[in-house]
């Protein structure tokens, strides 16, 4: 009997405590939310999303730099192994396509391809450019607006001292 009147003790505990949780709906005679409240809560995530949208694409954009800053870095092995081979780096007129294919002429002791197709070209589907004298050389990306000359162009080797070279 005592057991009993505790337990009712505590049934009558929970009641109170849950009215005063739904005290603001109750008052008010509704059960829902209004118009203006789920806006409000509509606008809030849709500021959210556009916040993390932009993080996001901005990430996207320097992952893909990053890419062809590291598709340049395996073309330059590609490029030593050429000139282990043949005593010289492909020129400009011979390109990156004499990695796939025998450029002819002073190349005869080509033993390739030695790079895939999908190589040779950057995260956003354009050729690297390429020049060479045979000695050195320098292979290049258009970067995020896709045209050479411009100020996001990637270069490889980078330019000494930090410049952007063009």
């Amino acid at each position: 009997m005592n057991c009993t009147i505790k337990f009712s003790a505590f049934n009558r505990a929970v009641k109170v405590w849950s009215n005063r949780l739904m005290l603001p709906f109750e008052r008010s005679g509704r059960a829902g939310m209004s118009m203006i409240e789920i806006m409000i809560v509509v606008s809030l995530i849709a500021m959210l999303m556009a916040f993390l949208a932009r993080n996001i694409m901005g990430n996207a954009e320097r992952a893909k730099e990053d890419l062809a800053r590291s598709g340049m870095s395996l073309l330059k092995t590609d490029l030593d192994r050429y000139k282990f081979e043949n005593n010289k780096y492909p020129t400009t007129e011979q390109g990156l396509n004499a990695l796939l294919t025998p450029p002819g002429g002073d190349a005869k002791n080509w033993r390739g391809p030695y790079t895939e197709e999908n190589k040779v070209v950057d995260p956003w589907k354009n050729p690297y450019g390429y020049e060479s004298d045979g000695r050195t050389f320098k292979i290049t990306s258009s970067g995020i607006d896709q045209e050479m000359g411009t100020a996001d162009d990637i270069v490889y080797p980078e330019p000494k001292g930090g410049e952007k070279s063009q």
